[in-house]
């Protein structure tokens, strides 16, 4: 249906490196370039690296990387840690060796993320950027993120919510997370979303992939989407949450023209303009699963 996957279209970073899965650089790198190639690539987004592993990324990569002047380039988004001036450097002397007619390969860092606690975090990383890149801002959910988000919003960049982890203590609640959406909505502010995100729809699942893993509610990659959506469209903030809350598949209902969910409607149009400018992608340290889920359930 195209709607669905106008929804799912590039939207998983990949981030094998990242617990759960905690994957070798070697292993991360491989999995990357085969999902380039397979038959689900049109889901799949940016590959997530630390800037402080940038040089083993090279080494790793060095012979699946395309190469040439008709090549198409790896996408990184790159982690930057405490030390931004040091992970700018990092990345500019990436994206210099690694042309299309570079022998180590064709890739580029064209998106950072950055923790933010104050708003001088932001203006101060936006000083140390090219306009080319997309800065994207980490900002907890709690407390209120308004002033931070408003200072993403004045200097164009863009924001990260963290919607869970490896501990029950890290999940933020529905209504944080509702309200951070609302407010990048209202801003004009785009994000994307990470952790905790790699199941489909909303309900209980194991933390880690450790048999003896404690389990604990987690969010749908697919409610907290048509949450974007429906907030970028006039839902209200109680009526949002419960779309990210719904836990019945059988209550969404795709189309090729859209979807709908409990009465309220969206348009495939809707979809792609929250994609576009408001809710970008989500990380998650798997691919396949995220994308096999949504299969299994035949929506794809």
């Amino acid at each position: 249906m195209n709607s669905i996957r106008t929804l799912l279209s590039g939207i998983v970073d990949y981030a094998g490196l990242f617990p759960p899965a905690g994957l070798e650089m070697d292993a991360a790198a491989r999995n990357y370039a085969q999902y380039r190639v397979g038959g689900d690539r049109e889901f799949l987004g940016r590959f997530v690296v630390p800037a402080a592993r940038l040089d083993e990324f090279s080494t790793a990569a060095r012979g699946i990387l395309d190469r040439g002047e008709t090549s198409i380039p790896w996408r990184l988004s790159v982690l930057a840690g405490d030390d931004v001036a040091a992970a700018r450097e990092a990345i500019l002397e990436f994206n210099c060796s690694h042309s299309p007619g570079s022998k180590l390969g064709n890739a580029v860092c064209d998106s950072v993320e950055i923790h933010a606690r104050r708003e001088a975090d932001v203006t101060d990383a936006m000083r140390e950027f090219p306009a080319s890149f997309r800065v994207f801002f980490e900002i907890t959910a709690d407390p209120e993120p308004a002033p931070l988000l408003g200072a993403v919003a004045r200097n164009r960049a863009s924001a990260k919510i963290r919607t869970g982890g490896v501990t029950e203590a890290s999940f933020p609640t529905s209504s944080q997370i509702v309200h951070f959406i609302a407010v990048c909505s209202g801003l004009g502010v785009s994000f994307k979303a990470t952790a905790g995100l790699h199941h489909l729809l909303r309900s209980t699942y194991p933390l880690t992939y450790d048999t003896a893993s404690a389990c604990a509610m987690m969010f749908g990659y697919l409610n907290l989407f048509l949450t974007a959506a429906f907030i970028r469209n006039g839902m209200e903030e109680a009526k949002a949450g419960e779309v990210l809350e719904e836990q019945s598949l059988d209550t969404f209902s795709f189309s090729e023209n859209g979807v709908s969910w409990r009465g309220h409607a969206l348009t495939e149009a809707d979809l792609r303009a929250t994609r576009s400018d408001l809710a970008l992608s989500f990380g998650s340290c798997s691919f396949r699963e995220p994308v096999d889920e949504a299969r299994a359930l035949h929506l794809l």
